[in-house]
């Protein structure tokens, strides 16, 4: 039983020891450099067997290499540093939590003659022992310190102040914080999932394609969709999609935005207008704007008008190319086959043609140019009607990036911990400060646990401070 004992002691040990940690972090620095020039499921929807020849996909699908981050091995040695973390505070925190709470006791006049002398200061004032004890006491409240009296005799005094006693334990903070960043990825990565959709503007989906999807995210598979099709459970409505490009710079956008709408049983369940880094979030969901494009049509609004009654006979029509359009009051079957933002300088203008009652070709296909509203009654002077164009806005898609991560409350509050504690840690040094009073002489010993530079200076203005009662 000693020698089982033994081997544990043994154990815990070698996984508390600073080598490990640092063994740890040169082996996750190499490691991690597959997931960076290797190409990674979790980085886009493109299979890395297309992309490398089959004896490599074979080696890397064994070794996990095509999700480095979520690899066996790399899932392993980050288990090994947090146990090595926590190992590592265990063995510590009974020595730094002492040092930062125990009480102090007073030291004799031998100890404090044997501090070194660039730690002590001395002087004499002509306050009396109370007067002396008490402009003391209140000038170290003044800077956020409670003195403790650890003699009162008469004619003497020794006390007892000190400051940034936590920063002692702060590196436990960021430990403790490191852990919650693991936790928080660890949550992620089974529980989350990313993915994307693009949805034509007035258009509505309600599946997206999955990159990235956690064991235990709960996603139900599209039926008769594709593999990594998955389910939403309500609908995404694009209402609206625009952008603004610079004037300088033509094509380069300056702002898109996308107007979606969730949909539920037929309800608007829920609306907003999204931009980048500023998502829509709905039950699980959140709705990234990610991307945009062209989706090679055009919302056309358009008129024909008689000719015989330019004001009764107008019949308005609104539709995309390749949809036949019918104006029984004018006895006319119309569609439009093309569009283009600028002919030849001229503007919009899009390319119609006039069908008859079977949806044959009737005549020749003409063209009608939004900035030129007579140019079609130019072109075709024995039609008994005139067409005008409106407008022809090219239809967008919007795309959108999905995801869930129920790890990130907990990987970003570790995050801010690790920040807080390594602030207190570099920053903040324990200083403890003693002052002796007997007779009208004063000494301040001070001691501080690392960073001694500039704390001479430090003594100085306190011996200032106290010099000045005389």
């Amino acid at each position: 039983m000693t020698i089982f004992w033994n081997l544990i002691d043994r154990a815990f040990l070698s996984l508390a020891s600073v080598r490990l940690t640092i063994v740890v972090f040169v082996l996750l620095l190499f490691l991690a450099i597959p997931g960076s020039i290797i190409l990674q499921w979790n980085i886009s929807n493109v299979d890395p067997g297309i992309q490398y020849d089959y004896n490599f996909w074979k080696f890397g699908e064994a070794f996990q290499l095509f999700s480095a981050y979520h690899s066996f091995w790399y899932v392993g040695l980050m288990m090994i540093l947090a146990m090595n973390l926590i190992a590592c505070s265990t063995e510590r925190w009974p020595s730094m939590w002492k040092l930062a709470t125990t009480h102090p006791v007073r030291w004799s006049d031998e100890t404090l003659a044997r501090q070194p002398e660039e730690f002590r200061r001395e002087g004499r004032t002509g306050l009396s022992k109370d007067e002396f004890l008490a402009f003391v006491s209140k000038a170290v409240e003044s800077k956020w310190s409670t003195p403790v009296v650890l003699e009162d005799a008469p004619g003497r005094f020794q006390l007892f102040w000190q400051t940034g006693r936590w920063s002692r334990i702060s590196n436990y903070l960021v430990h403790t914080s490191l852990l919650f960043v693991f936790a928080g990825g660890i949550i992620g990565a089974f529980y989350g999932f990313e993915g994307a959709a693009n949805i034509p503007s007035g258009s509505a989906v309600d599946t997206f394609l999955i990159f990235k999807e956690g064991r235990g995210a709960g996603l139900v598979r599209a039926p008769g969709g594709l593999s990594n099709e998955r389910l939403l459970g309500f609908r995404v409505e694009t209402e609206s999609f625009r952008v603004k490009f610079y004037e300088d710079f033509p094509g380069r956008p300056q702002e898109f935005v996308s107007k979606l709408n969730v949909l539920e049983n037929g309800k608007v369940m829920a609306s907003k207008e999204i931009r980048v880094n500023d998502p829509l979030t709905y039950k699980n969901y959140v709705f990234y704007q990610a991307s945009y494009g062209k989706v090679g049509d055009f919302d056309l609004r358009y008129r024909l008008v008689s000719k015989s009654h330019p004001t009764e006979g107008q019949v308005p029509l609104r539709s995309k190319l390749g949809e036949i359009q019918d104006a029984p009051s004018l006895g006319r079957r119309i569609v439009p086959l093309m569009a283009l933002d600028n002919l030849q300088n001229l503007g919009p203008a899009v390319r119609f043609q006039e069908l008859d009652a079977k949806s044959n070709p009737a005549g020749e296909p003409f063209w009608v140019l939004r900035d030129y509203p007579q140019f079609d009654r130019d072109r075709r002077p024995q039609s008994p009607y005139v067409l005008f164009l409106d407008s022809a806005d090219e239809i967008y898609f919007t795309g959108l990036q999905i995801g869930y991560d129920p790890g990130a409350p907990i990987y970003w509050l570790g995050c801010f911990g690790m920040l807080l504690g390594t602030f207190y840690a570099l920053f903040v040094t324990h200083k403890k400060y003693r002052v002796l009073f007997e007779n009208g002489k004063w000494v301040l010993v001070g001691s501080v646990h690392r960073l001694p530079t500039g704390f001479d200076k430090k003594l100085d203005r306190w011996a200032e401070t106290f010099g000045g009662t005389s």
